[in-house]
């Protein structure tokens, strides 16, 4: 049920105010009191919005549109259903058998496929080394394919560009989503030093699997969008620093600091101590009574943050 903020009054005493909220953490009922989700920026969130070395750092990684291919361009299939993909009839019964998974697929030229509207639709065939693949892109000729639009395939070349950019730098975390060796989730750090060991292909979603070693010189990854992918949640910018972030926050104490580079919050934390351990919220409500201003935070993971006078007073996790 969508949680809504009251626009108190003022003659409510504070402790009434802050117990509304707390009723509202405690069992996420509606108010029924206005709500809005536009969130009027600060001067500290324009800050962070503004443009940033990382922002910039892979912007010359582009995806290249299929007339400027090379013959033999490589790519890689994530899913063993990428064949169904491909044109069925050429393949008949054995797209359920050719396991494409991991499999290495060249590019070997177009030709094209009469639409029902008379047009001629753009047809990518690729080699996975035994057969010949169709792929009918259902776009009209004179229309670009861009190398990140074919699904459930990766193209190499921009992991190679990647792999050229990062290997060997010292970076700095900014998401503590961490997986180990094997692919399974561990618990990572935000803002600790790593070492970029190597760049590989990921999956259909994350393209770009990130391989580093921490203080420890223990080895994890992280998965990564490229800039041009249509999804920014898991950007280079979003995952690393290429400088220490912790000198462009003296105010903040060692204590408070771990707790950030943990991923975790505490009464008391300013909000934005909250914003770098979790990250910004989806929503924000505002309220306030004579003597306080009330600010409830809303995560799309079901993280809720409740503020009295920009400090952290009450959260659920």
């Amino acid at each position: 049920m969508k949680l809504t903020f009251h626009i108190f009054r003022k003659h409510y005493a504070p402790a009434l105010v802050v117990g509304a909220l707390v009723s509202i953490l405690s069992i996420g009922c509606s108010t029924g009191i206005e709500s809005t989700k536009r969130i009027e920026l600060s001067k500290e969130d324009r800050k962070q919005t503004a443009v940033t070395p990382e922002d910039t750092f892979l912007c010359k990684v582009q995806a290249q549109p299929h007339d400027e291919w090379s013959i033999g361009k490589r790519f890689v299939a994530t899913d063993n259903r990428t064949a169904l993909i491909f044109d069925a009839n050429q393949l008949a019964s054995e797209v359920e058998r050719m396991a494409l998974a991991g499999k290495e697929l060249q590019f070997r030229g177009t030709t094209s496929q009469m639409m029902p509207n008379g047009d001629k639709a753009i047809v990518l065939l690729f080699s996975d080394g035994s057969h010949t693949l169709s792929y009918n892109t259902r776009k009209p000729q004179g229309n670009a394919i861009l190398s990140t639009e074919i699904p459930m395939m990766i193209d190499l070349d921009i992991v190679s560009q990647v792999r050229q950019k990062l290997v060997g730098l010292n970076l700095w975390t900014r998401s503590s989503l961490w997986y180990d060796a094997s692919g399974e989730k561990t618990d990572g750090q935000k803002y600790v030093p790593v070492i970029i060991t190597d760049v590989t292909f990921g999956d259909k979603v994350f393209p770009i699997k990130v391989l580093f070693t921490d203080s420890d010189g223990s080895l994890h990854m992280m998965l990564m969008n490229v800039t041009d992918s249509g999804i920014d949640s898991r950007s280079f910018a979003n995952l690393f620093y290429l400088s220490d972030p912790r000198p462009k926050y003296p105010h903040i104490d060692d204590e408070v600091w771990q707790l950030i580079q943990n991923g975790q919050v505490r009464n008391g934390m300013t909000k934005e101590e909250c914003r770098l351990s979790l990250g910004s919220p989806k929503e924000v409500n505002k309220g306030h009574n004579y003597s306080s201003t009330l600010e409830l935070w809303q995560y799309t993971d079901g993280v809720y943050l409740q503020f009295q006078d920009d400090l952290l007073v009450n959260f659920r996790r």
